[in-house]
């Protein structure tokens, strides 16, 4: 069902308000009492009505040189919130951080109000989010924005190739010989994971390779779920000679649900997958990598719990990169330059170490 369009009149007769306490919780809702602003919000939402019709077109007046900052991260103060910030000082930007993953529609109505009427230059957004979309209906009343690690047809974004990447860690293995390639995965229904997946599957498709249901594991990114998923494979007919040990990929949101039905908790940490990985092999005495090469992604090249992981293939992924170019994309809109491309897909790098070798070498 289509919204209706909007009225002041309507809005205040629903919430018990003058139209001029509507009119200020629409335009300056920082000077507004928060029981009234939850009024008026609430009011929209029970009569169903359009909201993005009651705010202006974004026009910049006066440079306030903040930009905010949606992060939408389980991981606070990653390498992309330090590429951020180091570009937004050279550039002469403040920066205004905001995290909202698990508010309620009216309460993101609130936040949407408060990011319009506080003339900010421009906003990054870490990661897709529940409420993105909801977000994309105000564009046209929000200054420049710049998704950061999501691809995106609607916004400028700066983002991995996870397909690419998929494919770049399966051609590698398949080029020592590999046949039997294991791959542990985040949730299927992500759209990051269908891309690394599909890599997967097109580099075992050039080498005439069919999949094999049983070597691909899903919810596999916490320790618990990598000693699992790994015990099974071993101890089937058909043991994997190669592992893929994938990360949450995005870093991303969790929304309650998912939070709730994990009995083991969600770890964010591509160190703990790893670390699980590590610790079944030493369990079940496979020797790393005569008897089982090992592939990770990391975000970072230092691993100080677990020494060996310094000794792993790697597909690096360059977060630091990825904030430090996402400020300069987004700058660059600022000074009304134009950007040759509005969507800048970041390269990762395969480091080879001795997690991996020669099947039968």
């Amino acid at each position: 069902m289509s919204k209706r369009k909007i009225t002041l009149k309507a809005i205040a007769q629903r919430a018990g308000l003058s139209i001029a306490s509507v009119s200020r919780v629409i335009h300056t809702p920082h000077l507004t009492h928060r029981d009234t602003q939850s009024r008026v919000n609430q009011a929209i939402s029970e009569l169903n009505f359009d909201a993005k019709e009651l705010f202006k077109n974004y026009h910049a007046v006066n440079q306030s040189n903040t930009i905010l900052v949606i992060d939408n991260q389980l991981i606070p103060n990653s390498l992309i919130n330090h590429g951020i910030e180091y570009k937004a000082k050279m550039e002469g930007y403040k920066l205004l951080y905001l995290r909202f993953i698990y508010f309620n529609e009216n309460e993101i109505q609130q936040i949407i109000s408060y990011t319009i009427n506080h003339h900010l230059d421009g906003i990054l957004i870490i990661n897709d989010s529940p409420y993105l979309k909801r977000l994309l209906q105000f564009q046209h009343a929000l200054p420049p924005i710049v998704l950061i690690n999501q691809f995106s047809m609607s916004l400028p974004c700066i983002y991995f190739d996870h397909l690419s990447i998929g494919y770049q860690a399966t051609e590698y293995l398949l080029s020592l010989g590999h046949r039997n390639i294991a791959i542990l995965l985040a949730e299927e229904e992500r759209n990051e994971v269908y891309q690394l997946f599909n890599g997967y599957q097109q580099a075992l498709a050039r080498a005439n390779i069919m999949v094999n249901d049983k070597l691909i594991a899903y919810q596999s990114v916490s320790y618990s779920a990598c000693k699992t998923a790994l015990r099974t494979m071993m101890s089937s007919t058909q043991p994997p000679s190669a592992i893929i040990c994938t990360d949450c990929l995005s870093l991303n949101f969790l929304d309650r649900e998912q939070q709730s039905n994990s009995s083991s908790g969600y770890s964010i940490s591509t160190e703990s997958a790893i670390c699980g990985v590590i610790d079944q092999c030493r369990a079940m005495k496979i020797n790393i990598p005569e008897r089982l090469s090992l592939l990770q992604f990391v975000h970072d090249n230092s691993h100080k719990p677990y020494q060996p992981l310094n000794h792993i293939t790697a597909i690096y992924k360059p977060l630091f990169e990825m904030g430090e170019q996402a400020m300069l994309l987004l700058v660059s809109m600022l000074n009304c330059d134009q950007p040759i491309r509005l969507a800048k897909m970041i390269e990762c790098e395969l480091i080879i170490r001795h997690s991996t070798t020669k099947l039968n070498q």
